[in-house]
């Protein structure tokens, strides 16, 4: 997402999907948890996780079907208030976190370094919930 290979990116989630999917949430959840808390570090007001929706909404339109409060609760889940997604189903929270990844990825525009050490943290973090 980072490089905007969408090619890749579609031929990545062809595989999580053909392997059903096997360690993939815990990659794309830990993905999605430290590039929220990166984003919003020392926490984010309710007023700045309504922009930052919003913008993701605007810069992805195929994201629009998406429900804009379950995609504020999941974002504020993220940043630990955590009774926002209760009803909130593992499959259209892989896809508002997939979203959410292509919006913060691209707004952070990690050289290699920062992206090598992104992905070390992602790993490390997603190893803990296998």
């Amino acid at each position: 997402m980072v490089r905007r290979d969408w090619g890749m990116v579609d031929q990545l989630l062809d595989g999580l999907e053909t392997s059903g999917w096997q360690g993939g949430n815990q990659v794309i959840g830990a993905a999605f948890a430290i590039a929220v808390n990166d984003r919003f570090a020392g926490g984010g007001s309710c007023t700045e996780v309504t922009r930052f929706v919003t913008e993701t909404l605007a810069q992805f339109p195929g994201a629009q079907s998406l429900p804009t409060l379950a995609m504020e609760g999941l974002v504020r889940a993220a940043l630990g208030e955590v009774g926002f997604i209760d009803n909130l189903s593992p499959g259209t929270a892989l896809q508002m976190q997939i979203v959410f990844l292509g919006k913060l990825l691209q707004d952070r525009n990690p050289d290699e370094t920062q992206l090598e050490e992104f992905m070390a943290d992602v790993e490390r973090t997603a190893a803990e919930y296998l």
